[in-house]
């Protein structure tokens, strides 16, 4: 299983409080109206995987390149 990070999405109508709230983290004050999750062009969720040679060894890509270096192995068949 691996690690999504996710775009939070500064529109005018978000809550200051909500999305932090949710996700544990100090709210910046700004308005936070929609995480993004997916593969949407605009803001890509990032995978984190740890190398399959060293546990602390960690890599970062975006998931549309994930699933377009491996379709099946990402996806499934």
């Amino acid at each position: 299983m691996d690690r999504l990070s996710n775009t939070v999405r500064p529109y005018a109508w978000g809550s200051t409080t909500a999305i932090p709230a949710l996700l544990g983290i100090a709210p910046t004050g700004e308005p936070q109206a929609e995480m993004w999750m997916g593969a949407h062009p605009g803001a890509p969720s990032r995978i984190t995987r740890t190398t399959r040679t060293t546990a602390s060894d960690e890599t970062e890509l975006a998931l549309t390149e994930a699933i377009d270096a491996d379709p099946e192995g990402e996806l499934g068949a």
